[in-house]
């Protein structure tokens, strides 16, 4: 704590990290959204419907039935959730691996 700052200063860097951890995570799934998408309707699918399809044949089948929005509905939801949570995990990462002594 500096005399002339009454927060100290490894609070900023904790801020820093959480709100970095945040952006990242919120960051990550918006970009990797449709894949999930994808990956879900694969999964929840029949054996049978999509056992000779690949995984862009699955999305463009998705685009064509539902419309590209498709791909991104739930986002807000996901995005809503990544962001906190990620915001935790990044300081609480580093304040571990400090105490582990890797830091």
């Amino acid at each position: 704590k500096d005399e002339k700052h009454p927060i100290p200063s490894h609070a900023h860097a904790w801020a820093a990290s959480a709100l970095a951890g945040g952006i990242s995570g919120a960051s990550t799934w918006a970009i990797i959204y449709p894949f999930d998408v994808i990956k879900s309707q694969i999964q929840t699918s029949p054996l049978d419907k999509h056992l000779q399809k690949g995984m862009w044949t699955v999305g463009r089948d998705i685009v064509r039935e539902h419309g590209w929005k498709h791909m991104f509905r739930g986002l807000g939801v996901t995005l809503v959730r990544a962001f906190p949570v990620n915001a935790i995990i990044f300081p609480v990462y580093e304040f571990v691996l400090v105490q582990l002594g890797g830091g």
